[in-house]
């Protein structure tokens, strides 16, 4: 055997040698970059899904804001609401408090309770008093806003839930059914003698001193305080409205399958 020949037959080997570890480095490449996208891209595809989850139950909770409202301003006596858990957890809570008072009211009325649905991370959807909002820990936006008309008249509308405590949970849909139980006009001030605060003790009154704070900045009827013992104090200012007109509607609030 020639020299040459024994030179081919080095190069031939190690031609062989390279195809070997070629192999190897794109095979190394391809399960790497399949470990990267099961590891990575499910993680935020998960991600993606329970975001859209809480989308969904948010625009479930729109559709619960107008359902109740339709006991109060057209008087029906119950409407339900499907709710799709899709894994989080729906409850019932009494915790939140809002009361209306001033020197020209015959006493104090107060209204608890609200809805709360508890989503991905530290997200929470939440209806009380007329209004939704969702919160991402003490922080949010108000979706839907209460019903309250400001000019000449001033109307509020205080909204009470009621009902046993109660919690549903899982991937099932939940027939969420409100019962009117009360329906009146509390208050008709014709005279507005007296200025009426409005106290409000919740997990969401941060979001409620924006909205009550930006309608101070375009109505001087109204004014807003965080510095006494509830978390907020809203007073409308008796010399710049002819009328204070209070409606209360209570509803009882159960879950079924």
């Amino acid at each position: 055997m020639t020299p040459l020949d024994r030179g081919d037959g080095f190069r031939s080997a190690d031609r062989g040698v390279s195809e070997t570890v070629g192999f190897v480095l794109v095979f190394a490449l391809i399960t790497s970059t399949i470990a990267v996208t099961f590891t990575v891209g499910l993680g935020g595809l998960e991600d993606a899904r329970l975001a859209e989850r809480d989308d969904n139950v948010e625009r479930a909770f729109d559709v619960l804001h107008d359902n109740l409202n339709d006991l109060s301003q057209d008087g029906v006596p119950s409407r339900a609401t499907e709710l799709r858990l899709g894994g989080g957890e729906l409850a019932f809570e009494s915790a939140s408090e809002f009361r209306l008072n001033g020197s020209g009211m015959e006493g104090p009325v107060t209204e608890r309770g609200s809805l709360t649905y508890r989503g991905a991370g530290d997200t929470r959807i939440v209806y009380e008093n007329g209004a939704v909002f969702r919160m991402q820990g003490d922080n949010g936006v108000m979706i839907r806003e209460p019903d309250l008309l400001v000019g000449e008249t001033i109307v509020y509308s205080l909204y009470g839930l009621s009902g046993p405590p109660q919690t549903a949970s899982g991937e099932r849909t939940v027939l969420v059914v409100g019962e009117r139980t009360a329906r009146a006009v509390a208050v008709d001030d014709r005279t507005a003698a007296a200025n009426v605060t409005l106290t409000i003790n919740s997990t969401q009154a941060t979001v409620w001193e924006r909205y009550y704070r930006d309608l101070a900045a375009d109505h001087d009827r109204i004014s807003v305080t965080t510095n006494g013992p509830s978390d907020l104090a809203v007073t409308f200012v008796a010399d710049r409205y002819d009328r204070f007109v209070l409606h209360r509607t209570v509803a009882r609030v159960e879950f079924s399958d």
